[in-house]
């Protein structure tokens, strides 16, 4: 069973506006709407692809039961503690003439201690079945900064592979426990580390430092259509084609839900960075979630430029 967490879920709202301007007012041309956040993203990604997963994480309020009644119609398990308050939205709009991309996040509500608990105590349950964890995201208010470096030792001891999408002190703290797989945020580490990623060695001497925690892959974006990733074989860039492309918003969970379909599937290295690169190539190549089918994505499979660096 593939289990993800998602701390701080969202309803994602996407709207396609033309010559989009900060001032005025727009009539869309498009609207996705959609569950989200990280882990519920890849749970919804993955099951698009025929992969079953059990979302977990904490709802509230008329989002929260949207969420919860959209992941139960595709099929997706559900094991979210209710907390008081109302589930945030997230709204993100793609300029599709300007191809510039706007986003507003909310914090999410208040998690109280019983119910962290209670997340907990389901987490522990849930890992006697488990054969691969999937964390990440933003945390809400209540949870502790060292939440992710919780649930990987929780994991590692079970013999539980952990992947992680984080950023900030969550990210930094969850990465001394060794995740499996770890998705380095780019302003996170610029801002905090005093690391600029926009350079090539830049990110390899990253990815190698993360490697260096005992992360076995370790995986950097490299510009706005690739990304950098450390294996177990070497340091390896994937890049695509900039052209045509429709909106970011998702790529990041697109990727990781590649590699783990790749890994679910027993690819080599090169063909799993193939084949997540794909995944998020195709996801931005229009405005809705994830993917139109598995056709598309092998279509674009050697079409991914994979360079090896070391």
């Amino acid at each position: 069973m593939i289990v993800t967490v998602t701390f701080n879920p969202a309803v994602d709202e996407e709207y396609l506006v033309p010559e989009f301007r900060p001032g005025k007012w727009f009539r869309s041309s498009h609207v996705d709407r959609s569950p989200g956040g990280k882990g519920i993203n890849i749970s919804y990604m993955l099951s698009q692809m025929g992969y079953q997963s059990v979302a977990m994480g904490f709802l509230a309020g008329f989002n929260g039961e949207y969420i919860r009644d959209a992941l139960r119609r595709l099929r997706i398990t559900t094991n979210f503690v209710h907390v008081p308050g109302e589930t945030r939205s997230n709204v993100y709009v793609v300029d599709e003439v300007g191809h510039v991309e706007t986003g507003i996040a909310e914090s999410g509500p208040y998690v109280p201690e019983e119910a962290l608990s209670r997340f907990l105590s389901n987490y522990d349950r849930m890992l006697g079945r488990a054969k691969l964890v999937v964390m990440g995201g933003s945390l809400p208010p209540g949870i502790p900064q060292d939440i992710y470096r919780d649930l990987v030792d929780r994991a590692k001891t079970r013999g539980i592979p952990t992947l992680l999408d984080a950023a900030g002190p969550p990210l930094m703290t969850a990465i001394e426990g060794g995740p499996s797989f770890a998705r380095i945020d780019h302003r996170f580490m610029a801002r905090v580390a005093g690391v600029s990623l926009t350079s090539l060695d830049n990110l390899m001497q990253v990815v190698s430092r993360v490697h260096d925690y005992g992360v076995e892959w370790a995986v950097a974006s490299y510009r706005s259509y690739g990304a950098v990733f450390f294996s177990p074989e070497g340091i390896f860039l994937a890049e695509y084609e900039r052209r045509n492309l429709v909106s970011l918003f998702g790529v990041e969970d697109a990727l990781v839900t590649g590699f783990i379909i790749a890994r679910e599937e027993n690819m080599d290295t090169e063909s799993a960075i193939r084949f997540a690169t794909a995944c998020a190539w195709e996801d931005s190549l229009h405005v809705e979630k994830g993917f139109r089918g598995r056709s598309q994505i092998e279509d674009l499979v050697p079409l991914v430029k994979v360079e090896k660096l070391g």
